[in-house]
């Protein structure tokens, strides 16, 4: 995309909208003057992330407001709507499990990630898994109701309790083998557990088993016993943080060279009962003070915060969230930077967390995001490609003889395999067998599919930066001359397995990349990619058109050996996908060999 000129810019607050082809929001942003704001996107020294949005964006929108506030919250609804690919860090609206009590005639336990406000959730806890476990634990000592409303009207309607009072997880108030009072006291003595007033409790179950114990009631004291084992467990993620019995919820943030790492730390009365932790890529890492008030409304849009929340940097609009917290949650809620005392310290652990959280990001990051985009820009100056390939997509055809004859598409974007955009092709203009023929077909079909401007498939939709075919001169030759009738600017090579020989259109000699290269690596993996889905479509139609009495005349192997391996695996389906060492092991490695070559070749 061309530098928007200024004058077409408003000189206001307000969002802007960078859309791609297809008139596609990809990026969106907020600002406190929009004309101030987004010719920054443009400048030489912007990073590699934002000179990509820019080269794919094929417009921008603007969306005026009467103040930066207001701005705001524009923003964050219309990503929540549109979902763009760019606003990676406003994309993960998963909510955390919480351990809810019902606001019901007989109160029911229960772990959810959909929390209402007319019932009593506590949390958010780190899994789903720790939620359960904790309350399992729980309802050992307090066993208030955990089923269904249809499970309990049921079996109140049958008059009898079901299993889980039979093993003493459940007092049975669908019957009535509790009264209302005794019941009300399981439940305080459980929310008193997740408000972090556990200690009390445990203390007094010590002094229990301490007494039972001197006094030789030896049965009395292992029961209390299990029952401290129980709460012990329940506890397990409630490390005491401070003496002072506080509800807060604490924000550290780390800032490094590509992503943002958070760690919140949900502390009540003291103690931390729950941990968020979120990596995030803005597009400027350095901007923090637009994108972190959308961070904080992203993190508490599902999980109901504290009454405070404290934060490790300051950053402009904090009043309006806290006003938009507030009217989501119907409670007085105050953001905060403290520089001192016990608050401070709750604040330096939680950027302490942060910063592990970043040391381990960075090793994951150098062998992900910066090497893939360094690889692809490796490629780029390899072959001398005309754009760096963030978008490649690999064909390849495999067929028996004359039959079961299939064409795959395979893409990655950003280095990365992604499934959802593969397609598979059926050869239907001629018969026989003819791979240069079939490979002409199936970019033919895709070339022509890409120029549909009603086209709805998305994958088929995007313009590739690259088309890899998995073959030598001949197949490059005929996907060349289809791209070049088409009049489509992509670059087309090809590449030959059996020297790793590189093919680009109108040179004779092949290019050869050092085997260690990290270009070559990603060529390799999206080649066998497409070798995979192809052979996978040919598995399907001949295991279609296969039976048992066909299977018996693979060529080299003895009907008993057949016998052996379908008692094994039973269908023709499971045996087409089992290993040859896994063959070998049950007939001789010859036949294995010929079995294995049927399916897989």
């Amino acid at each position: 995309m061309e530098k928007i000129n200024l004058n077409e810019i408003p000189n206001k607050p307000g969002i802007y909208i960078f859309k791609d082809d297809y008139d596609e929001p990809i990026y969106v942003g907020k600002a406190k003057n929009l004309r101030k704001r987004v010719p920054s996107y443009f400048n030489k020294n912007t990073s590699w992330k934002t000179k990509r949005l820019t080269s794919e964006a094929k417009s921008i929108a603007f969306v005026v407001s009467e103040n930066e506030a207001n701005a705001l919250l524009a923003e964050y609804s219309f990503i929540q709507e549109y979902k763009p690919k760019y606003n990676i860090q406003f994309k993960d609206d998963k909510s955390y499990p919480y351990v809810t009590i019902t606001n019901e005639e007989w109160p029911r336990a229960f772990v959810t990630r959909n929390i209402q406000q007319q019932n009593i959730n506590f949390g958010p806890f780190p899994f789903i898994g720790a939620a359960k476990r904790s309350l399992d634990h729980l309802i050992n000592i307090f066993p208030v109701r955990t089923c269904t409303k249809n499970t309990f009207d049921r079996h109140n309607k049958l008059n009898k309790p079901c299993l889980l009072y039979e093993i003493d997880k459940c007092s049975g108030p669908c019957v009535n083998l509790i009264n209302k009072n005794d019941y009300k006291d399981l439940l305080s003595n459980l929310k008193e557990f997740y408000r972090g007033n556990s200690d009390t409790y445990i203390n007094q179950k010590i002094e229990e088993m301490t007494i039972h114990s001197n006094k030789q009631e030896f049965e009395e004291a292992n029961k209390i016993k299990i029952t401290l084992k129980h709460l012990e467990n329940a506890r397990v993620n409630q490390t005491l943080m401070t003496s002072n019995d506080k509800n807060v919820d604490v924000i550290g943030i780390d800032i490094g060279r590509y992503d943002v790492v958070l760690s919140c730390l949900l502390i009540r009365n003291g103690r931390i009962v729950g941990e968020v932790k979120n990596n995030f890529e803005p597009m400027n890492v350095k901007d923090y003070e637009n994108y972190l008030p959308q961070i904080i409304i992203n993190l508490f849009e599902k999980n109901m915060p504290s009454n405070e929340v404290l934060v490790s940097h300051e950053f402009p609009l904090s009043e309006t969230i806290q006003k938009k917290l507030e009217n989501k949650w119907n409670k007085k809620i105050t953001l905060s930077n403290p520089k001192r005392g016990w608050k401070k310290d709750l604040l330096n652990t939680a950027i302490n967390d942060a910063k592990e959280l970043r040391r381990v990001a960075d090793l994951k990051r150098r062998s992900d995001l910066e090497f893939r985009s360094l690889s692809l820009e490796q490629l780029q100056h390899k072959l001398n490609l005309k754009k760096i390939p963030y978008r490649i997509e690999a064909y390849d055809i495999s067929n028996l003889g004359d039959k079961f004859r299939v064409g795959s598409m395979v893409v990655m974007e950003d280095g990365i395999p992604k499934p959802s955009m593969y397609r598979k092709f059926h050869i239907k203009s001629f018969k026989g067998q003819d791979d240069f023929r079939s490979m002409e077909e199936i970019i033919f079909r895709r070339a022509k599919r890409l120029i549909n401007n009603e086209e709805k498939d998305q994958s088929f939709r995007r313009n590739p930066d690259l088309i890899l075919i998995d073959g030598g001169k001949g197949q490059l030759s005929k996907a060349k001359s289809v791209i070049d009738h088409f009049k489509l600017d992509i670059d087309v090579i090809g590449i030959a397995k059996k020297e790793e020989e590189l093919f680009t259109p109108n040179k004779k000699s092949s290019i050869i990349l050092n085997s260690n290269s990290e270009a070559l690596f990603i060529l390799q993996n999206i080649r066998d990619e497409a070798h995979r889905f192809a052979i996978q479509e040919n598995r399907r139609l001949r295991l279609k058109d296969l039976d048992i009495d066909t299977i018996f005349e693979i060529k080299g192997v003895t009907k008993t050996s057949i016998a052996i391996l379908l008692d094994k695996y039973k269908t023709l389906n499971k045996l087409s996908t089992a290993s040859y060492i896994e063959l070998s092991n049950l007939v001789e490695d010859k036949q294995a060999k010929k079995v294995y070559e049927y399916f897989n070749k």
